[in-house]
């Protein structure tokens, strides 16, 4: 094979793997990371244990239940006696 074709066949391939990457989401990703204990001035980021994760998660849910909640009491006319503004 001549070089040159090895060269754009690799060329092609890292073009193509750094498209995906760059395609690929970051947010879900960056969610399971917090910083960690400053080591040395160097303030490392870690990745987050699972409970912790699911602790967010039912905080999360929790709050939009509460908030439904409240949404569905203002809306109703019988709940809400100042009526609907």
């Amino acid at each position: 094979m001549d070089s040159k074709k090895v060269t754009y066949i690799w060329e092609a391939v890292v073009n193509n793997i750094a498209r995906k990457v760059a395609e690929e989401s970051m947010e879900d990703e960056l969610d399971k990371w917090m910083v960690g204990e400053s080591e040395h001035g160097h303030i490392p980021l870690v990745r987050k244990p699972q409970h912790v994760i699911d602790e967010e998660r039912g905080d999360m849910i929790r709050q939009l239940r509460k908030e439904q909640a409240q949404m569905e009491m203002y809306d109703d006319p019988y709940l809400n006696w100042s009526g609907h503004r």
